[in-house]
Order: C-alpha cells, then sequence, then structure tokens
C-alpha cells in the first residue's frame, strides 16, 4: 500500500447538534482532558491527549465518543484516494476527494428530501490553501457537478478551528480510523471501526462500499471486501454487481494480513 489522502465528514441533525457536543464534553471531561485540547486521531505531540492518553485508555476515550456519535444519529462519509494507483498528485487527488464527498452528500440529502450546512476544519496551509479551497468548493455548490445539482448545500462550506467544535473532532476520528483501515495500519484502528462502520451511509441495496466509503481511483474495489467484509459491489443504483474480491483486480488477497 502507498500512502493514501483521507477525506471525510460526518453529518449531524440539527436537534442533535447540542446534545451531541454536551456528550463528547463529558467523556472528555471524565477522562481529565483540559477544556480546549482537541480530540484527533493523530494528536500532536506536545498535546496533553499525546502526552497523557495512552493505549486502551486512549481507545477507551475514542470508543465512548464514537458511541455517542451512533446515539445521536451521527452518518458519515469518507473518501480515500491511494497514490499509489492512477497518475494524480496529491492536490489533485484531495480535490477529486472533495468532488466525491460532495456528490455523495448531495444524493443522500435529496433522499431524506433536506439540506445542509457544510462546517469544514480550517486548512491547514495558511489563507492561500483556505481560499483555494473554498473556491474550489463554492464552484461545486454554484455549479454541482456532472451527477448532481447543486441545491441541497445552502452555503459555501464554511471554515472554523477544529479545536472549538467537537464535531469536527469527531469528524476527524471517524476520516482517521477510516483512513488507517484502507492503508492496512488496522492495530489501532480495528477495534474502533466497527463503530464507523454503524455511521456510514448506504446505496439503494443497504452496502456501504462505493457510498458511505469511496475508494478510488477505481479498480480498488476488492478492498471494500477486507475493510468492510462486503461480498457484493454494487454501482448504478443496484444495476450492475459483482462479487467480491475479484482475482482480476488489484488487492485480491487480504492486504492487512501481517
Amino acid at each position: 500500500m502507498k500512502s493514501v489522502i483521507g477525506f471525510g465528514g460526518v453529518l449531524i441533525e440539527e436537534q442533535a447538534l447540542r446534545p451531541l457536543a454536551a456528550a463528547i464534553d463529558q467523556i472528555a471531561k471524565a477522562f481529565e482532558i483540559p477544556d480546549g485540547d482537541e480530540l484527533k486521531w493523530s494528536p500532536k505531540k506536545g498535546t496533553w491527549v499525546y502526552e497523557n492518553l495512552h493505549g486502551s485508555v486512549r481507545e477507551q476515550c475514542y470508543k465512548q465518543i464514537l458511541t455517542a456519535g451512533v446515539e445521536h444519529g451521527v452518518k458519515a462519509i469518507v473518501i480515500c484516494w491511494n497514490t499509489g494507483h492512477g497518475l494524480k498528485g496529491p492536490a489533485d487527488a484531495f480535490n477529486t476527494c472533495v468532488g466525491y464527498l460532495f456528490e455523495r452528500l448531495s444524493v443522500n440529502l435529496e433522499q431524506r428530501n433536506t439540506a445542509a450546512i457544510v462546517v469544514a476544519d480550517r486548512p491547514g496551509g495558511g489563507k492561500d490553501q483556505e481560499e483555494e479551497f473554498l473556491s474550489n468548493f463554492v464552484e461545486r455548490v454554484q455549479n454541482g457537478t456532472d451527477y448532481v445539482v447543486p441545491d441541497r448545500v445552502l452555503l459555501n462550506v464554511l471554515t472554523t478551528p477544529s479545536h472549538l467544535v467537537r464535531h469536527l473532532q469527531l469528524a476527524d476520528l471517524v476520516t482517521g480510523i477510516t483512513t488507517a483501515m484502507v492503508s492496512a495500519m488496522d492495530d489501532y484502528a480495528g477495534p474502533l471501526f466497527p463503530l464507523v462502520q454503524k455511521m456510514f451511509i448506504t446505496n439503494n441495496m443497504g452496502g456501504v462500499a462505493g457510498t458511505g466509503l469511496k475508494v478510488a481511483p477505481n479498480g480498488l474495489e476488492n478492498l471494500y471486501h477486507w475493510v468492510l467484509n462486503e461480498n457484493l459491489f454494487h454501482k448504478g443504483g443496484g444495476a450492475i454487481s459483482y462479487r467480491l474480491p475479484s482475482s482480476n483486480l488489484p488487492f485480491a488477497t487480504n492486504p492487512t494480513k501481517k
């Protein structure tokens, strides 16, 4: 496996926003995490979580946070791009992942006959990177994509530092855990991933593959079998389905086996 770029988020109903944040605050307090210290899948060296929350204790903390997400009806979408396949550089791959997520978000909102406001973590590359990200996203909001019309996302994405918003911290855990699983780095992510799986949105056939979790570029569908334990991959709303793993595609054998 090469490096995997992960981009994802969580969908939270308006009435669950405050109760979910309060639940996560309560969990953080129970684990003595200082106010303002951010919960992240890969915390930075020097932060309280990095220095003090280790091993099984961190796992139990994150497990409780993910459980709170499940109990509050949170849904999730994660896009993973394997840089070992395809010709896109990191920036192009990231922008493609954003487009994939926007399409799946729009379809899910249309199916539920509702709309959403998108809030994202502020990009870490500085003001220029943030403006580029926002301008790319506003183009999607205004013009849609080849597959969806732009009528379900109400505003251009709003950005804010993730340490201020518990919901973004939950999204970081969901995306980080899923990306680790797709990268065959399941030692720490494996025990937590079943809770993440409960959040993924599904397609019309009830499957997560290609919908709640999209692995790109195309041709890596066998990873859905190893990561999600799904035996069928559906395309075109179920018009085409084929069994996994396929001997004709990469990762016909389990890449996570040591």
